[in-house]
């Protein structure tokens, strides 16, 4: 008996100690995996503070570079009109004063080699032996071939700082404009990227390897790849060629973990941190919880073998119950076998809704989904409280949910969640959970909403326009599509302000939404350019009517400011689809075309493009000018297209909004045989 009783307590010393080993090497893996995870919230943390410190340098450069777009694209204009030395100074020179109040810090202002002459913003005056065609900023610009262009850095010896150049070639392939920028701030940045112990370096490199800025101040301007100031030629590659993020890498003095995060200039900004300071306080915390928790389970085990289940059961049922009531506003249990009712977590509607009446609830669950839906919802709710369904629809998941309105226009989220099933796998008990979402949906209608518009004039922006007109041609829709510029608006700047400039493109704005219906689609392209897309308008007569009561609210615009200066439009108008075939691409080339022709002509004027080439009407009429660009076979369907319009007729009868497309189609080719090819409206 004694012997059985040593060997009993031998056995359960050994599974003891086997239970122990097991648990102490579980704990080990935990605790290594919650390490890594440490490690990498840590490798995050200093990840997105790289990406921050690399956005700050991102914007301090972006400045100047869209300075330069934009006297780009202005002095190619200027080209385009043949202005001249004179014209084109004073706008470098007006530009300088613009951009010395906006961005001063980090530019010397814009100058430009125009038409052979350097003409410089600032009024520095180059000394007779200057030439713009050797330097650097004009050199790089060339080899960019009209694209914006970061000069390679270089030292200046005047001001003891590192500097570059942002360089564009112009559209006659001769002219360049350009503007300094001095990188002061940068080293400044990274200067403070490095404070600290973590740290070991921090620097940014250009695209050919030289130091734009170090937190060593001595190695600005040196080059990685001709001098060695401590970066192991390996990782300079991997930095260079593979765009590396994230590397690791043993040194002579230590281990370290690099960051190298691109700049939009093909600039690199680069992180080197000391992994012996970086996770250190890592390493003592976890190794001092896992000898902690060691000790805590050696000591404890013998004492908690032989806890209740029942006790475990409860209490976890209870933290799970307990976290569930914090999300939903109410709860109710339904035993599906016994078909009653059982209120977990209550609220005023849901008493309402039961009524005290805790049984038969297969009869009644499509009255409570009529009794508490919003009309719009009723039929919704009505399928998806469907007992019979139920089964089937839980076959293989766990929960279904459904988002509906209530009775008080709120939005609800009813999830129908499984319990436990029979033996036979059939539902046994099933959870319904009410969650009030109607906060979370209002803000996600109105950013959606803010997301859609053209915060200036309230219409539509170009992406949520352009959405909604595609959208409308896959589903077969028709209609008039029209492009609008204002004319000369440049001018209203110049000589009003951008302010009363702002106040223009309001008014039209205005006029397009009393112009066109509310169903029909109306969009800023951007600057003075709109665009419109009228639904159901395939007619040449009404489309005509359309621009005229479109130039009549035009000429109405009075801002007084202007002192009287009248605003005109240019306007392109097609039709959709001017075949088969007809795309959004085609029909906005053909509308654009008419915006042009449209340029042109003084004063508001309409272009209407069906196909082929235009030519101006013959017909005016209160001063405004409609054209219609037209070929004798401009809308006749090729025979194999009309084939494919007519049998598409005759498969879908019962499909009237495609149908309608292709009729539009054909009635269009029918009705372009009859009518001239030039319209004009009074």
């Amino acid at each position: 008996m004694e012997k059985s009783t040593k060997g009993t307590q031998r056995r359960f010393a050994l599974i003891a100690s086997l239970v122990m080993l097991h648990a102490a090497f579980f704990i080990l893996c935990i605790f290594y995996w919650l390490y890594d995870s440490s490690k990498q919230n840590i490798l995050g943390s200093w990840r997105n503070e790289m990406q921050q410190a690399t956005q700050k340098i991102h914007q301090y450069l972006k400045m100047p570079i869209d300075a330069v777009a934009f006297s780009g694209v202005t002095i190619n204009r200027m080209l385009r009109e043949q202005a001249t030395h004179t014209e084109v100074g004073a706008y470098v020179v007006n530009e300088t004063a613009i951009y010395s109040s906006i961005i001063s810090e980090n530019n010397t202002g814009v100058y430009c080699f125009y038409k052979g002459v350097y003409l410089d913003g600032s009024g520095w005056v180059p000394p007779a032996d200057y030439k713009p065609r050797e330097r650097p900023w004009y050199t790089a610009a060339l080899q960019g071939k009209g694209k914006i262009v970061l000069v390679e850095p270089f030292f200046n010896l005047q001001t003891n700082t590192m500097m570059t150049s942002v360089s564009q070639l112009l559209d006659d392939k001769d002219s360049v404009v350009s503007m300094d920028i001095f990188l002061d701030s940068i080293q400044n940045m990274v200067e403070r990227m490095a404070a600290g112990s973590i740290v070991e370096k921090a620097f940014v490199l250009d695209r050919s390897g030289i130091v734009v800025a170090h937190s060593q101040t001595e190695l600005v301007g040196k080059n990685l790849k001709h001098e060695n100031i401590g970066i192991q030629p390996s990782l300079l590659h991997k930095i260079e060629a593979h765009g590396v993020e994230h590397y690791e890498c043993t040194s002579y003095d230590g281990k370290y973990t690099i960051f190298a995060e691109p700049i939009s200039t093909n600039w690199r900004a680069v992180y080197i941190l000391n992994e012996d300071r970086l996770y250190i306080s890592l390493v003592v915390i976890y190794l001092a919880s896992g000898f902690f928790l060691l000790f805590i389970l050696s000591t404890s085990f013998i004492v908690f073998l032989k806890m209740s289940r029942k006790y475990a059961e409860a209490d976890r049922l209870s933290k799970e119950i307990h976290a569930v009531a914090k999300i939903y506003d109410s709860m109710v249990r339904v035993n599906l076998k016994d078909d009653t009712i059982a209120c977990v977590q209550s609220s005023k509607n849901v008493d309402a809704l039961l009524e005290g009446d805790f049984t038969h609830f297969s009869s009644r669950a499509i009255g409570f989904a009529e009794t508490m839906s919003a009309e719009q919802s009723k039929d919704i709710m009505k399928n998806f409280m469907d007992p019979a369904t139920l089964e089937e629809r839980l076959r293989d998941s766990t929960y279904i949910t459904q988002e509906f309105m209530d009775t008080h226009d709120c939005w609800v989220r009813l999830r129908i969640i499984v319990i436990d099933r029979a033996a036979d796998n059939s539902l046994q008990h099933i959870l319904l959970a009410f969650e009030s979402i109607d906060e979370y949906r209002k803000k996600q209608e109105k950013l959606r909403k803010l997301s859609e518009t053209d915060l200036m004039t309230g219409v539509r922006n170009r992406g949520s326009g352009e959405r909604l007109i595609r959208r409308a041609m896959a589903e077969r829709q028709c209609g008039m599509f029209c492009l609008m510029d204002a004319d000369k608006f440049k001018s209203i700047n110049d000589q009003y302000g951008h302010a009363v400039g702002d106040k223009v493109i309001i008014a039209i704005a205005q006029c397009l939404k009393e112009t066109f219906r509310d169903s029909d689609i109306i969009f800023r392209l951007g600057g003075d350019e709109f665009a419109a897309f009228s639904i159901g308008v395939v007619d040449i007569g009404i489309a005509q009517r359309i621009m005229q009561r479109l130039f009549s609210h035009i000429d109405k615009i009075d801002i007084p400011e202007m002192k009287g200066r009248t605003i005109s439009l240019s306007v392109g108008v097609t039709i959709y689809p001017a075949t088969c075939e007809d795309s959004f691409e085609e029909m906005y080339k053909r509308a654009d075309s008419g915006t042009y022709a449209s340029k042109k002509v003084a004063g508001n004027k309409a272009t209407f493009v069906l196909q082929g080439n235009w030519r101006p009407c013959v017909q005016k009429s209160s001063g405004h000018k409609i054209y219609v660009r037209s070929t004798g076979d401009g809308w006749k369907l090729p025979s194999e297209h009309r084939r494919k319009c007519e049998v598409a007729l005759l498969m879908m009868t019962r499909r009237v909004q495609v149908a309608t497309f292709f009729l539009t189609a054909v009635y269009l080719r029918q009705k372009k045989e009859t009518m001239p090819d030039v319209y004009s409206t009074s």
